[in-house]
């Protein structure tokens, strides 16, 4: 490890989460003394346990550090930017995360980065599963599962990184030698402010690319292709575009088919089709673009074994909380969404489905639910939680039935008698009871997982 980042032994940690824990056990691994400061005194509590320094970093001058590394759930921008990050700015000490730092360390790390509003998880799970089934070497990490500090080294495989718009924030010294944009749509503005501050903190995982590197970029909408004008004015890279919709792309999705006509090293000329129907394990548009950021991928690569692509993506599992079946009850599937923290994301579940018992709230992302108006007409009863029940049900009530619910128990023990009755009077109709709450978690539950396992076992204790 290169001294000239640490020519000072002592580091500030602000936030004692997987990400800053992990980082403080490996500069305390490489013999220096970081100090770490959490606003939640259990938090704090537990982090002297682990045997980690914790100090108050208001009351201590900021100059003493080497850098702040602060974890992604802490505000660096905005009105409600975290007082000792103001300390910091006004004091002169960079400001850095554990990505930027693990990026200033590895500066050779082969690295595919992965950011979006929607699809990141699924899309660096499906790279990883399919990777290892053509025997390239991998390790996953940053937004999903492990910190990045926790991850193996792949060898002359590659990191693949799911990376966040609040950790692309600070990071400027990152290089991904394939950079993959897959949408964007309204989400985190009470954080960045706007559509437009949003756009150009994902537009960052684009950063210092070079010629032979490769940016991927989803071009389904009207803001992401003014992106795609800005890549290829700004970048060096070549740009691949993947859609749904737009037949223009170099891949793209048309009557559950992937079509791939793109140009690619020494001017090969690549055509292909793909029966996306194939992939039953794998079902609906939003996977479809994910299928083509994977192919977009193995294309860079110079990977052209189609067949075991296929057989690759046909074994891959999905991710628990991303319309997950958790089990049928008399022909009722229930469907457990709880990743769906915005509205787009609960669009994507709501196309899937038919005679759908749909349970929705918790924190307003978003407070009009017009864009999910076109599904209305297959949605038989809504059930309402959170802080977003009143607001949900004065707009709802033009449109559906929908009941308050106390909270997830009684939406679960609700949806579930409804479902079965109208399986009861009229067998050729199959109801959904679905999970898909169009909101943050945070106004009852830690995260989303916590609440998508609180729904699983909740089904799980149902009666046939």
């Amino acid at each position: 490890m290169s001294n000239k980042y640490f020519f000072k032994k002592n580091i500030a940690i602000l936030g004692l989460s997987k990400s800053g824990i992990s980082t403080i056990k490996f500069l305390q691994k490489k013999g220096l003394v970081p100090i770490g400061w959490d606003d939640d005194k259990e938090i704090r509590k537990k982090a002297k346990q682990q045997g980690i320094k914790v100090e108050n970093l208001q009351k201590i001058n900021s100059q003493e550090f080497s850098f702040l590394i602060v974890s992604p759930g802490i505000h660096t921008i905005g009105f409600k930017k975290h007082v000792v990050i103001k300390k910091a700015e006004i004091e002169g000490v960079e400001i850095i995360n554990d990505i930027e730092l693990f990026f200033r360390l590895n500066p050779g790390s082969k690295c595919i980065g992965v950011t979006g509003t929607n699809g990141k998880s699924t899309t660096v799970s499906l790279i990883s599963h399919v990777f290892n089934k053509i025997k390239i070497k991998n390790s996953v990490g940053a937004n999903i599962g492990k910190p990045i500090f926790e991850l193996r080294k792949p060898g002359s495989g590659f990191y693949i990184l799911e990376i966040s718009s609040f950790q692309l924030e600070l990071m400027k010294s990152s290089r991904f030698q394939i950079a993959v944009f897959l949408n964007i749509t309204n989400d985190h503005l009470e954080r960045h402010g706007s559509l437009q501050r949003y756009a150009s903190e994902k537009m960052k995982i684009f950063n210092n690319q070079e010629e032979g590197d490769l940016s991927v970029l989803g071009v389904d909408n009207k803001i992401s292709n003014n992106l795609l004008k800005r890549i290829k004015k700004k970048n060096k890279s070549k740009v691949l575009t993947i859609s749904g919709v737009n037949n223009q792309s170099n891949i793209y999705v048309k009557n559950n088919c992937l079509y791939i006509n793109c140009i690619l090293k020494k001017k090969k000329k690549i055509t292909k089709k793909v029966n996306l129907e194939k992939f039953k394990n794998i079902t609906g548009s939003h996977n479809y673009q994910n299928i083509a950021a994977v192919y977009a991928v193995l294309l860079q690569l110079g990977f052209f074994h189609w067949k075991k692509i296929e057989k690759a993506i046909q074994t891959f599992i999905g991710l628990p909380h991303r319309l997950q079946k958790v089990r049928e009850i008399n022909s009722v599937t229930y469907i457990n969404d709880s990743k769906a923290t915005n509205l787009d994301s609960t669009d994507k579940a709501l196309s899937n489905y038919k005679n759908i018992y749909w349970i929705l709230g918790g924190r307003a992302k978003e407070k009009n639910l017009s864009t999910l108006k076109k599904h209305f007409f297959k949605i038989k009863h809504a059930f309402l939680l959170g802080e977003t029940q009143k607001l949900y049900a004065n707009y709802l009530k033009k449109y559906l039935k929908y009941t308050i619910t106390k909270d997830l128990k009684h939406a679960v023990c609700l949806a579930h008698e409804l479902a079965q009755k109208s399986l009861i009077k009229n067998k050729k109709t199959i109801p959904v009871v679905l999970f898909s709450p169009a909101c943050s978690s945070l106004d009852e539950w830690k995260n989303f997982e916590e609440r998508g396992n609180t729904f699983i076992k909740l089904v799980k204790k149902l009666n046939n």
